[in-house]
């Protein structure tokens, strides 16, 4: 490496900007379609007893968050893809579940899912949280013990959940103009991802190689909840360069660090479930409110809501939770930013 190229590549890692906010407009109106498609079906099971089915109810319903401000047509069609992906991703979680797979092609399959994923919200370009959703579906319905019924169970309440999602997000198009210009692009820009000599399979490689890594490292050292280092990983290479790669690692460790205080507070408290319930429903909001602005003030949310809504289902150990994230979340990211850097490319721009 010469010297040019070793500067451009000191100056990617640098950690500068990683704090600023950025400007967005209509974050209001997109945070509250995201909030109420998201929770409909998750609040119903939950008060219909069925607290088992929360996290499938849960991904179903994060169909919201994809596509915030597409033109509604554009949206209709992503966010029915989205859905698919997702409740899809909840049923071979389940599936493999149910059928007693091992840590390694556990890990194998969540990482073949993170790849695929990455590819395809690339090549439709669905924007925040790109694949992120589904690395996080496929590896939490894996690591809980579920029968074949409740696999079925499973992807109906995703299914269910996902239509939901996808009827609020488009609540207003009857009452709002059409802006038909990209109605297609989305179309190009799948054929363009799976072309052979694209450079979106480089990035979704080093997002299998990571998701992988992450997955098996946190197995192999103990870590209660190892799906959330894989999520971690997938994280920070949703990037697209890697200066935001960095910014990326450092928001996502910083942020999960003021989680976790947050998080180990309101579980402490041992909240009755209504309340947990209000709780995830504020955190999603405030977690769309800001994810655009700064993702190290979304994690802040994003991770009480993640341990609340895992404490839904049965008690947990506040100390042993809250450090199992930290951990998983540090060991993920490192290996994220680890792997961006094998040959990050002309001009460091991959991730």
């Amino acid at each position: 490496m010469n010297n040019f190229a070793r500067h451009d590549l000191l100056r990617a890692l640098s950690p500068r900007g990683w704090w600023q906010l950025r400007p967005v407009d209509r974050a209001l109106a997109s945070a509250f379609r995201a909030m109420t498609g998201a929770n409909i079906v998750l609040i119903a099971v939950v008060i219909a007893g069925h607290t088992e089915l929360a996290p499938a109810a849960a991904f179903g319903g994060m169909t919201a968050v994809h596509a915030r401000f597409e033109p509604y047509p554009v949206r209709a069609r992503v966010l029915a893809v989205i859905g698919a992906g997702l409740t899809l991703a909840v049923g071979l979680g389940g599936a493999v579940s149910a059928a007693g797979w091992g840590p390694l092609p556990v890990a194998i399959l969540v990482a073949v899912v993170a790849a695929v994923a990455k590819l395809l919200t690339d090549g439709i370009r669905s924007g925040p949280p790109g694949g992120l959703m589904f690395v996080f579906a496929v590896g939490t319905t894996s690591a809980f013990p579920v029968s074949w019924p409740g696999v079925g169970a499973q992807v109906a309440v995703a299914a269910a959940s996902a239509v939901v999602a996808w009827t609020v997000a488009l609540s207003g198009w009857p009452f709002f103009d059409h802006d038909r210009t990209r109605t297609t692009s989305w179309r190009a820009g799948l054929r363009a991802a799976v072309h052979r000599t694209a450079h979106e399979w480089p990035r979704a490689v080093k997002v299998f190689a990571a998701v992988l890594a992450a997955g098996l490292i946190a197995h192999a050292v103990g870590l209660g909840h190892p799906y959330w280092a894989t999520v971690a990983a997938a994280a920070v290479l949703q990037a697209t360069h890697l200066q935001h790669t960095m910014h990326r690692f450092i928001q996502r460790v910083s942020g999960t660090v003021v989680g976790v205080l947050v998080a180990a507070v309101l579980l402490a408290l041992d909240l009755p479930q209504p309340a947990k319930l209000a709780l995830i429903v504020v955190a999603l909001l405030g977690a769309e409110l800001t994810v655009i602005r700064n993702y190290a003030i979304a994690m802040v949310f994003v991770t009480p809501l993640v341990l609340l809504l895992g404490s839904l289902s049965a008690p947990v150990d506040t100390v042993a939770v809250t450090a199992d994230r930290l951990v998983a979340t540090v060991l993920g990211a490192v290996i994220g930013v680890a792997v961006a850097l094998i040959r990050p490319g002309r001009g460091y721009q991959l991730a």
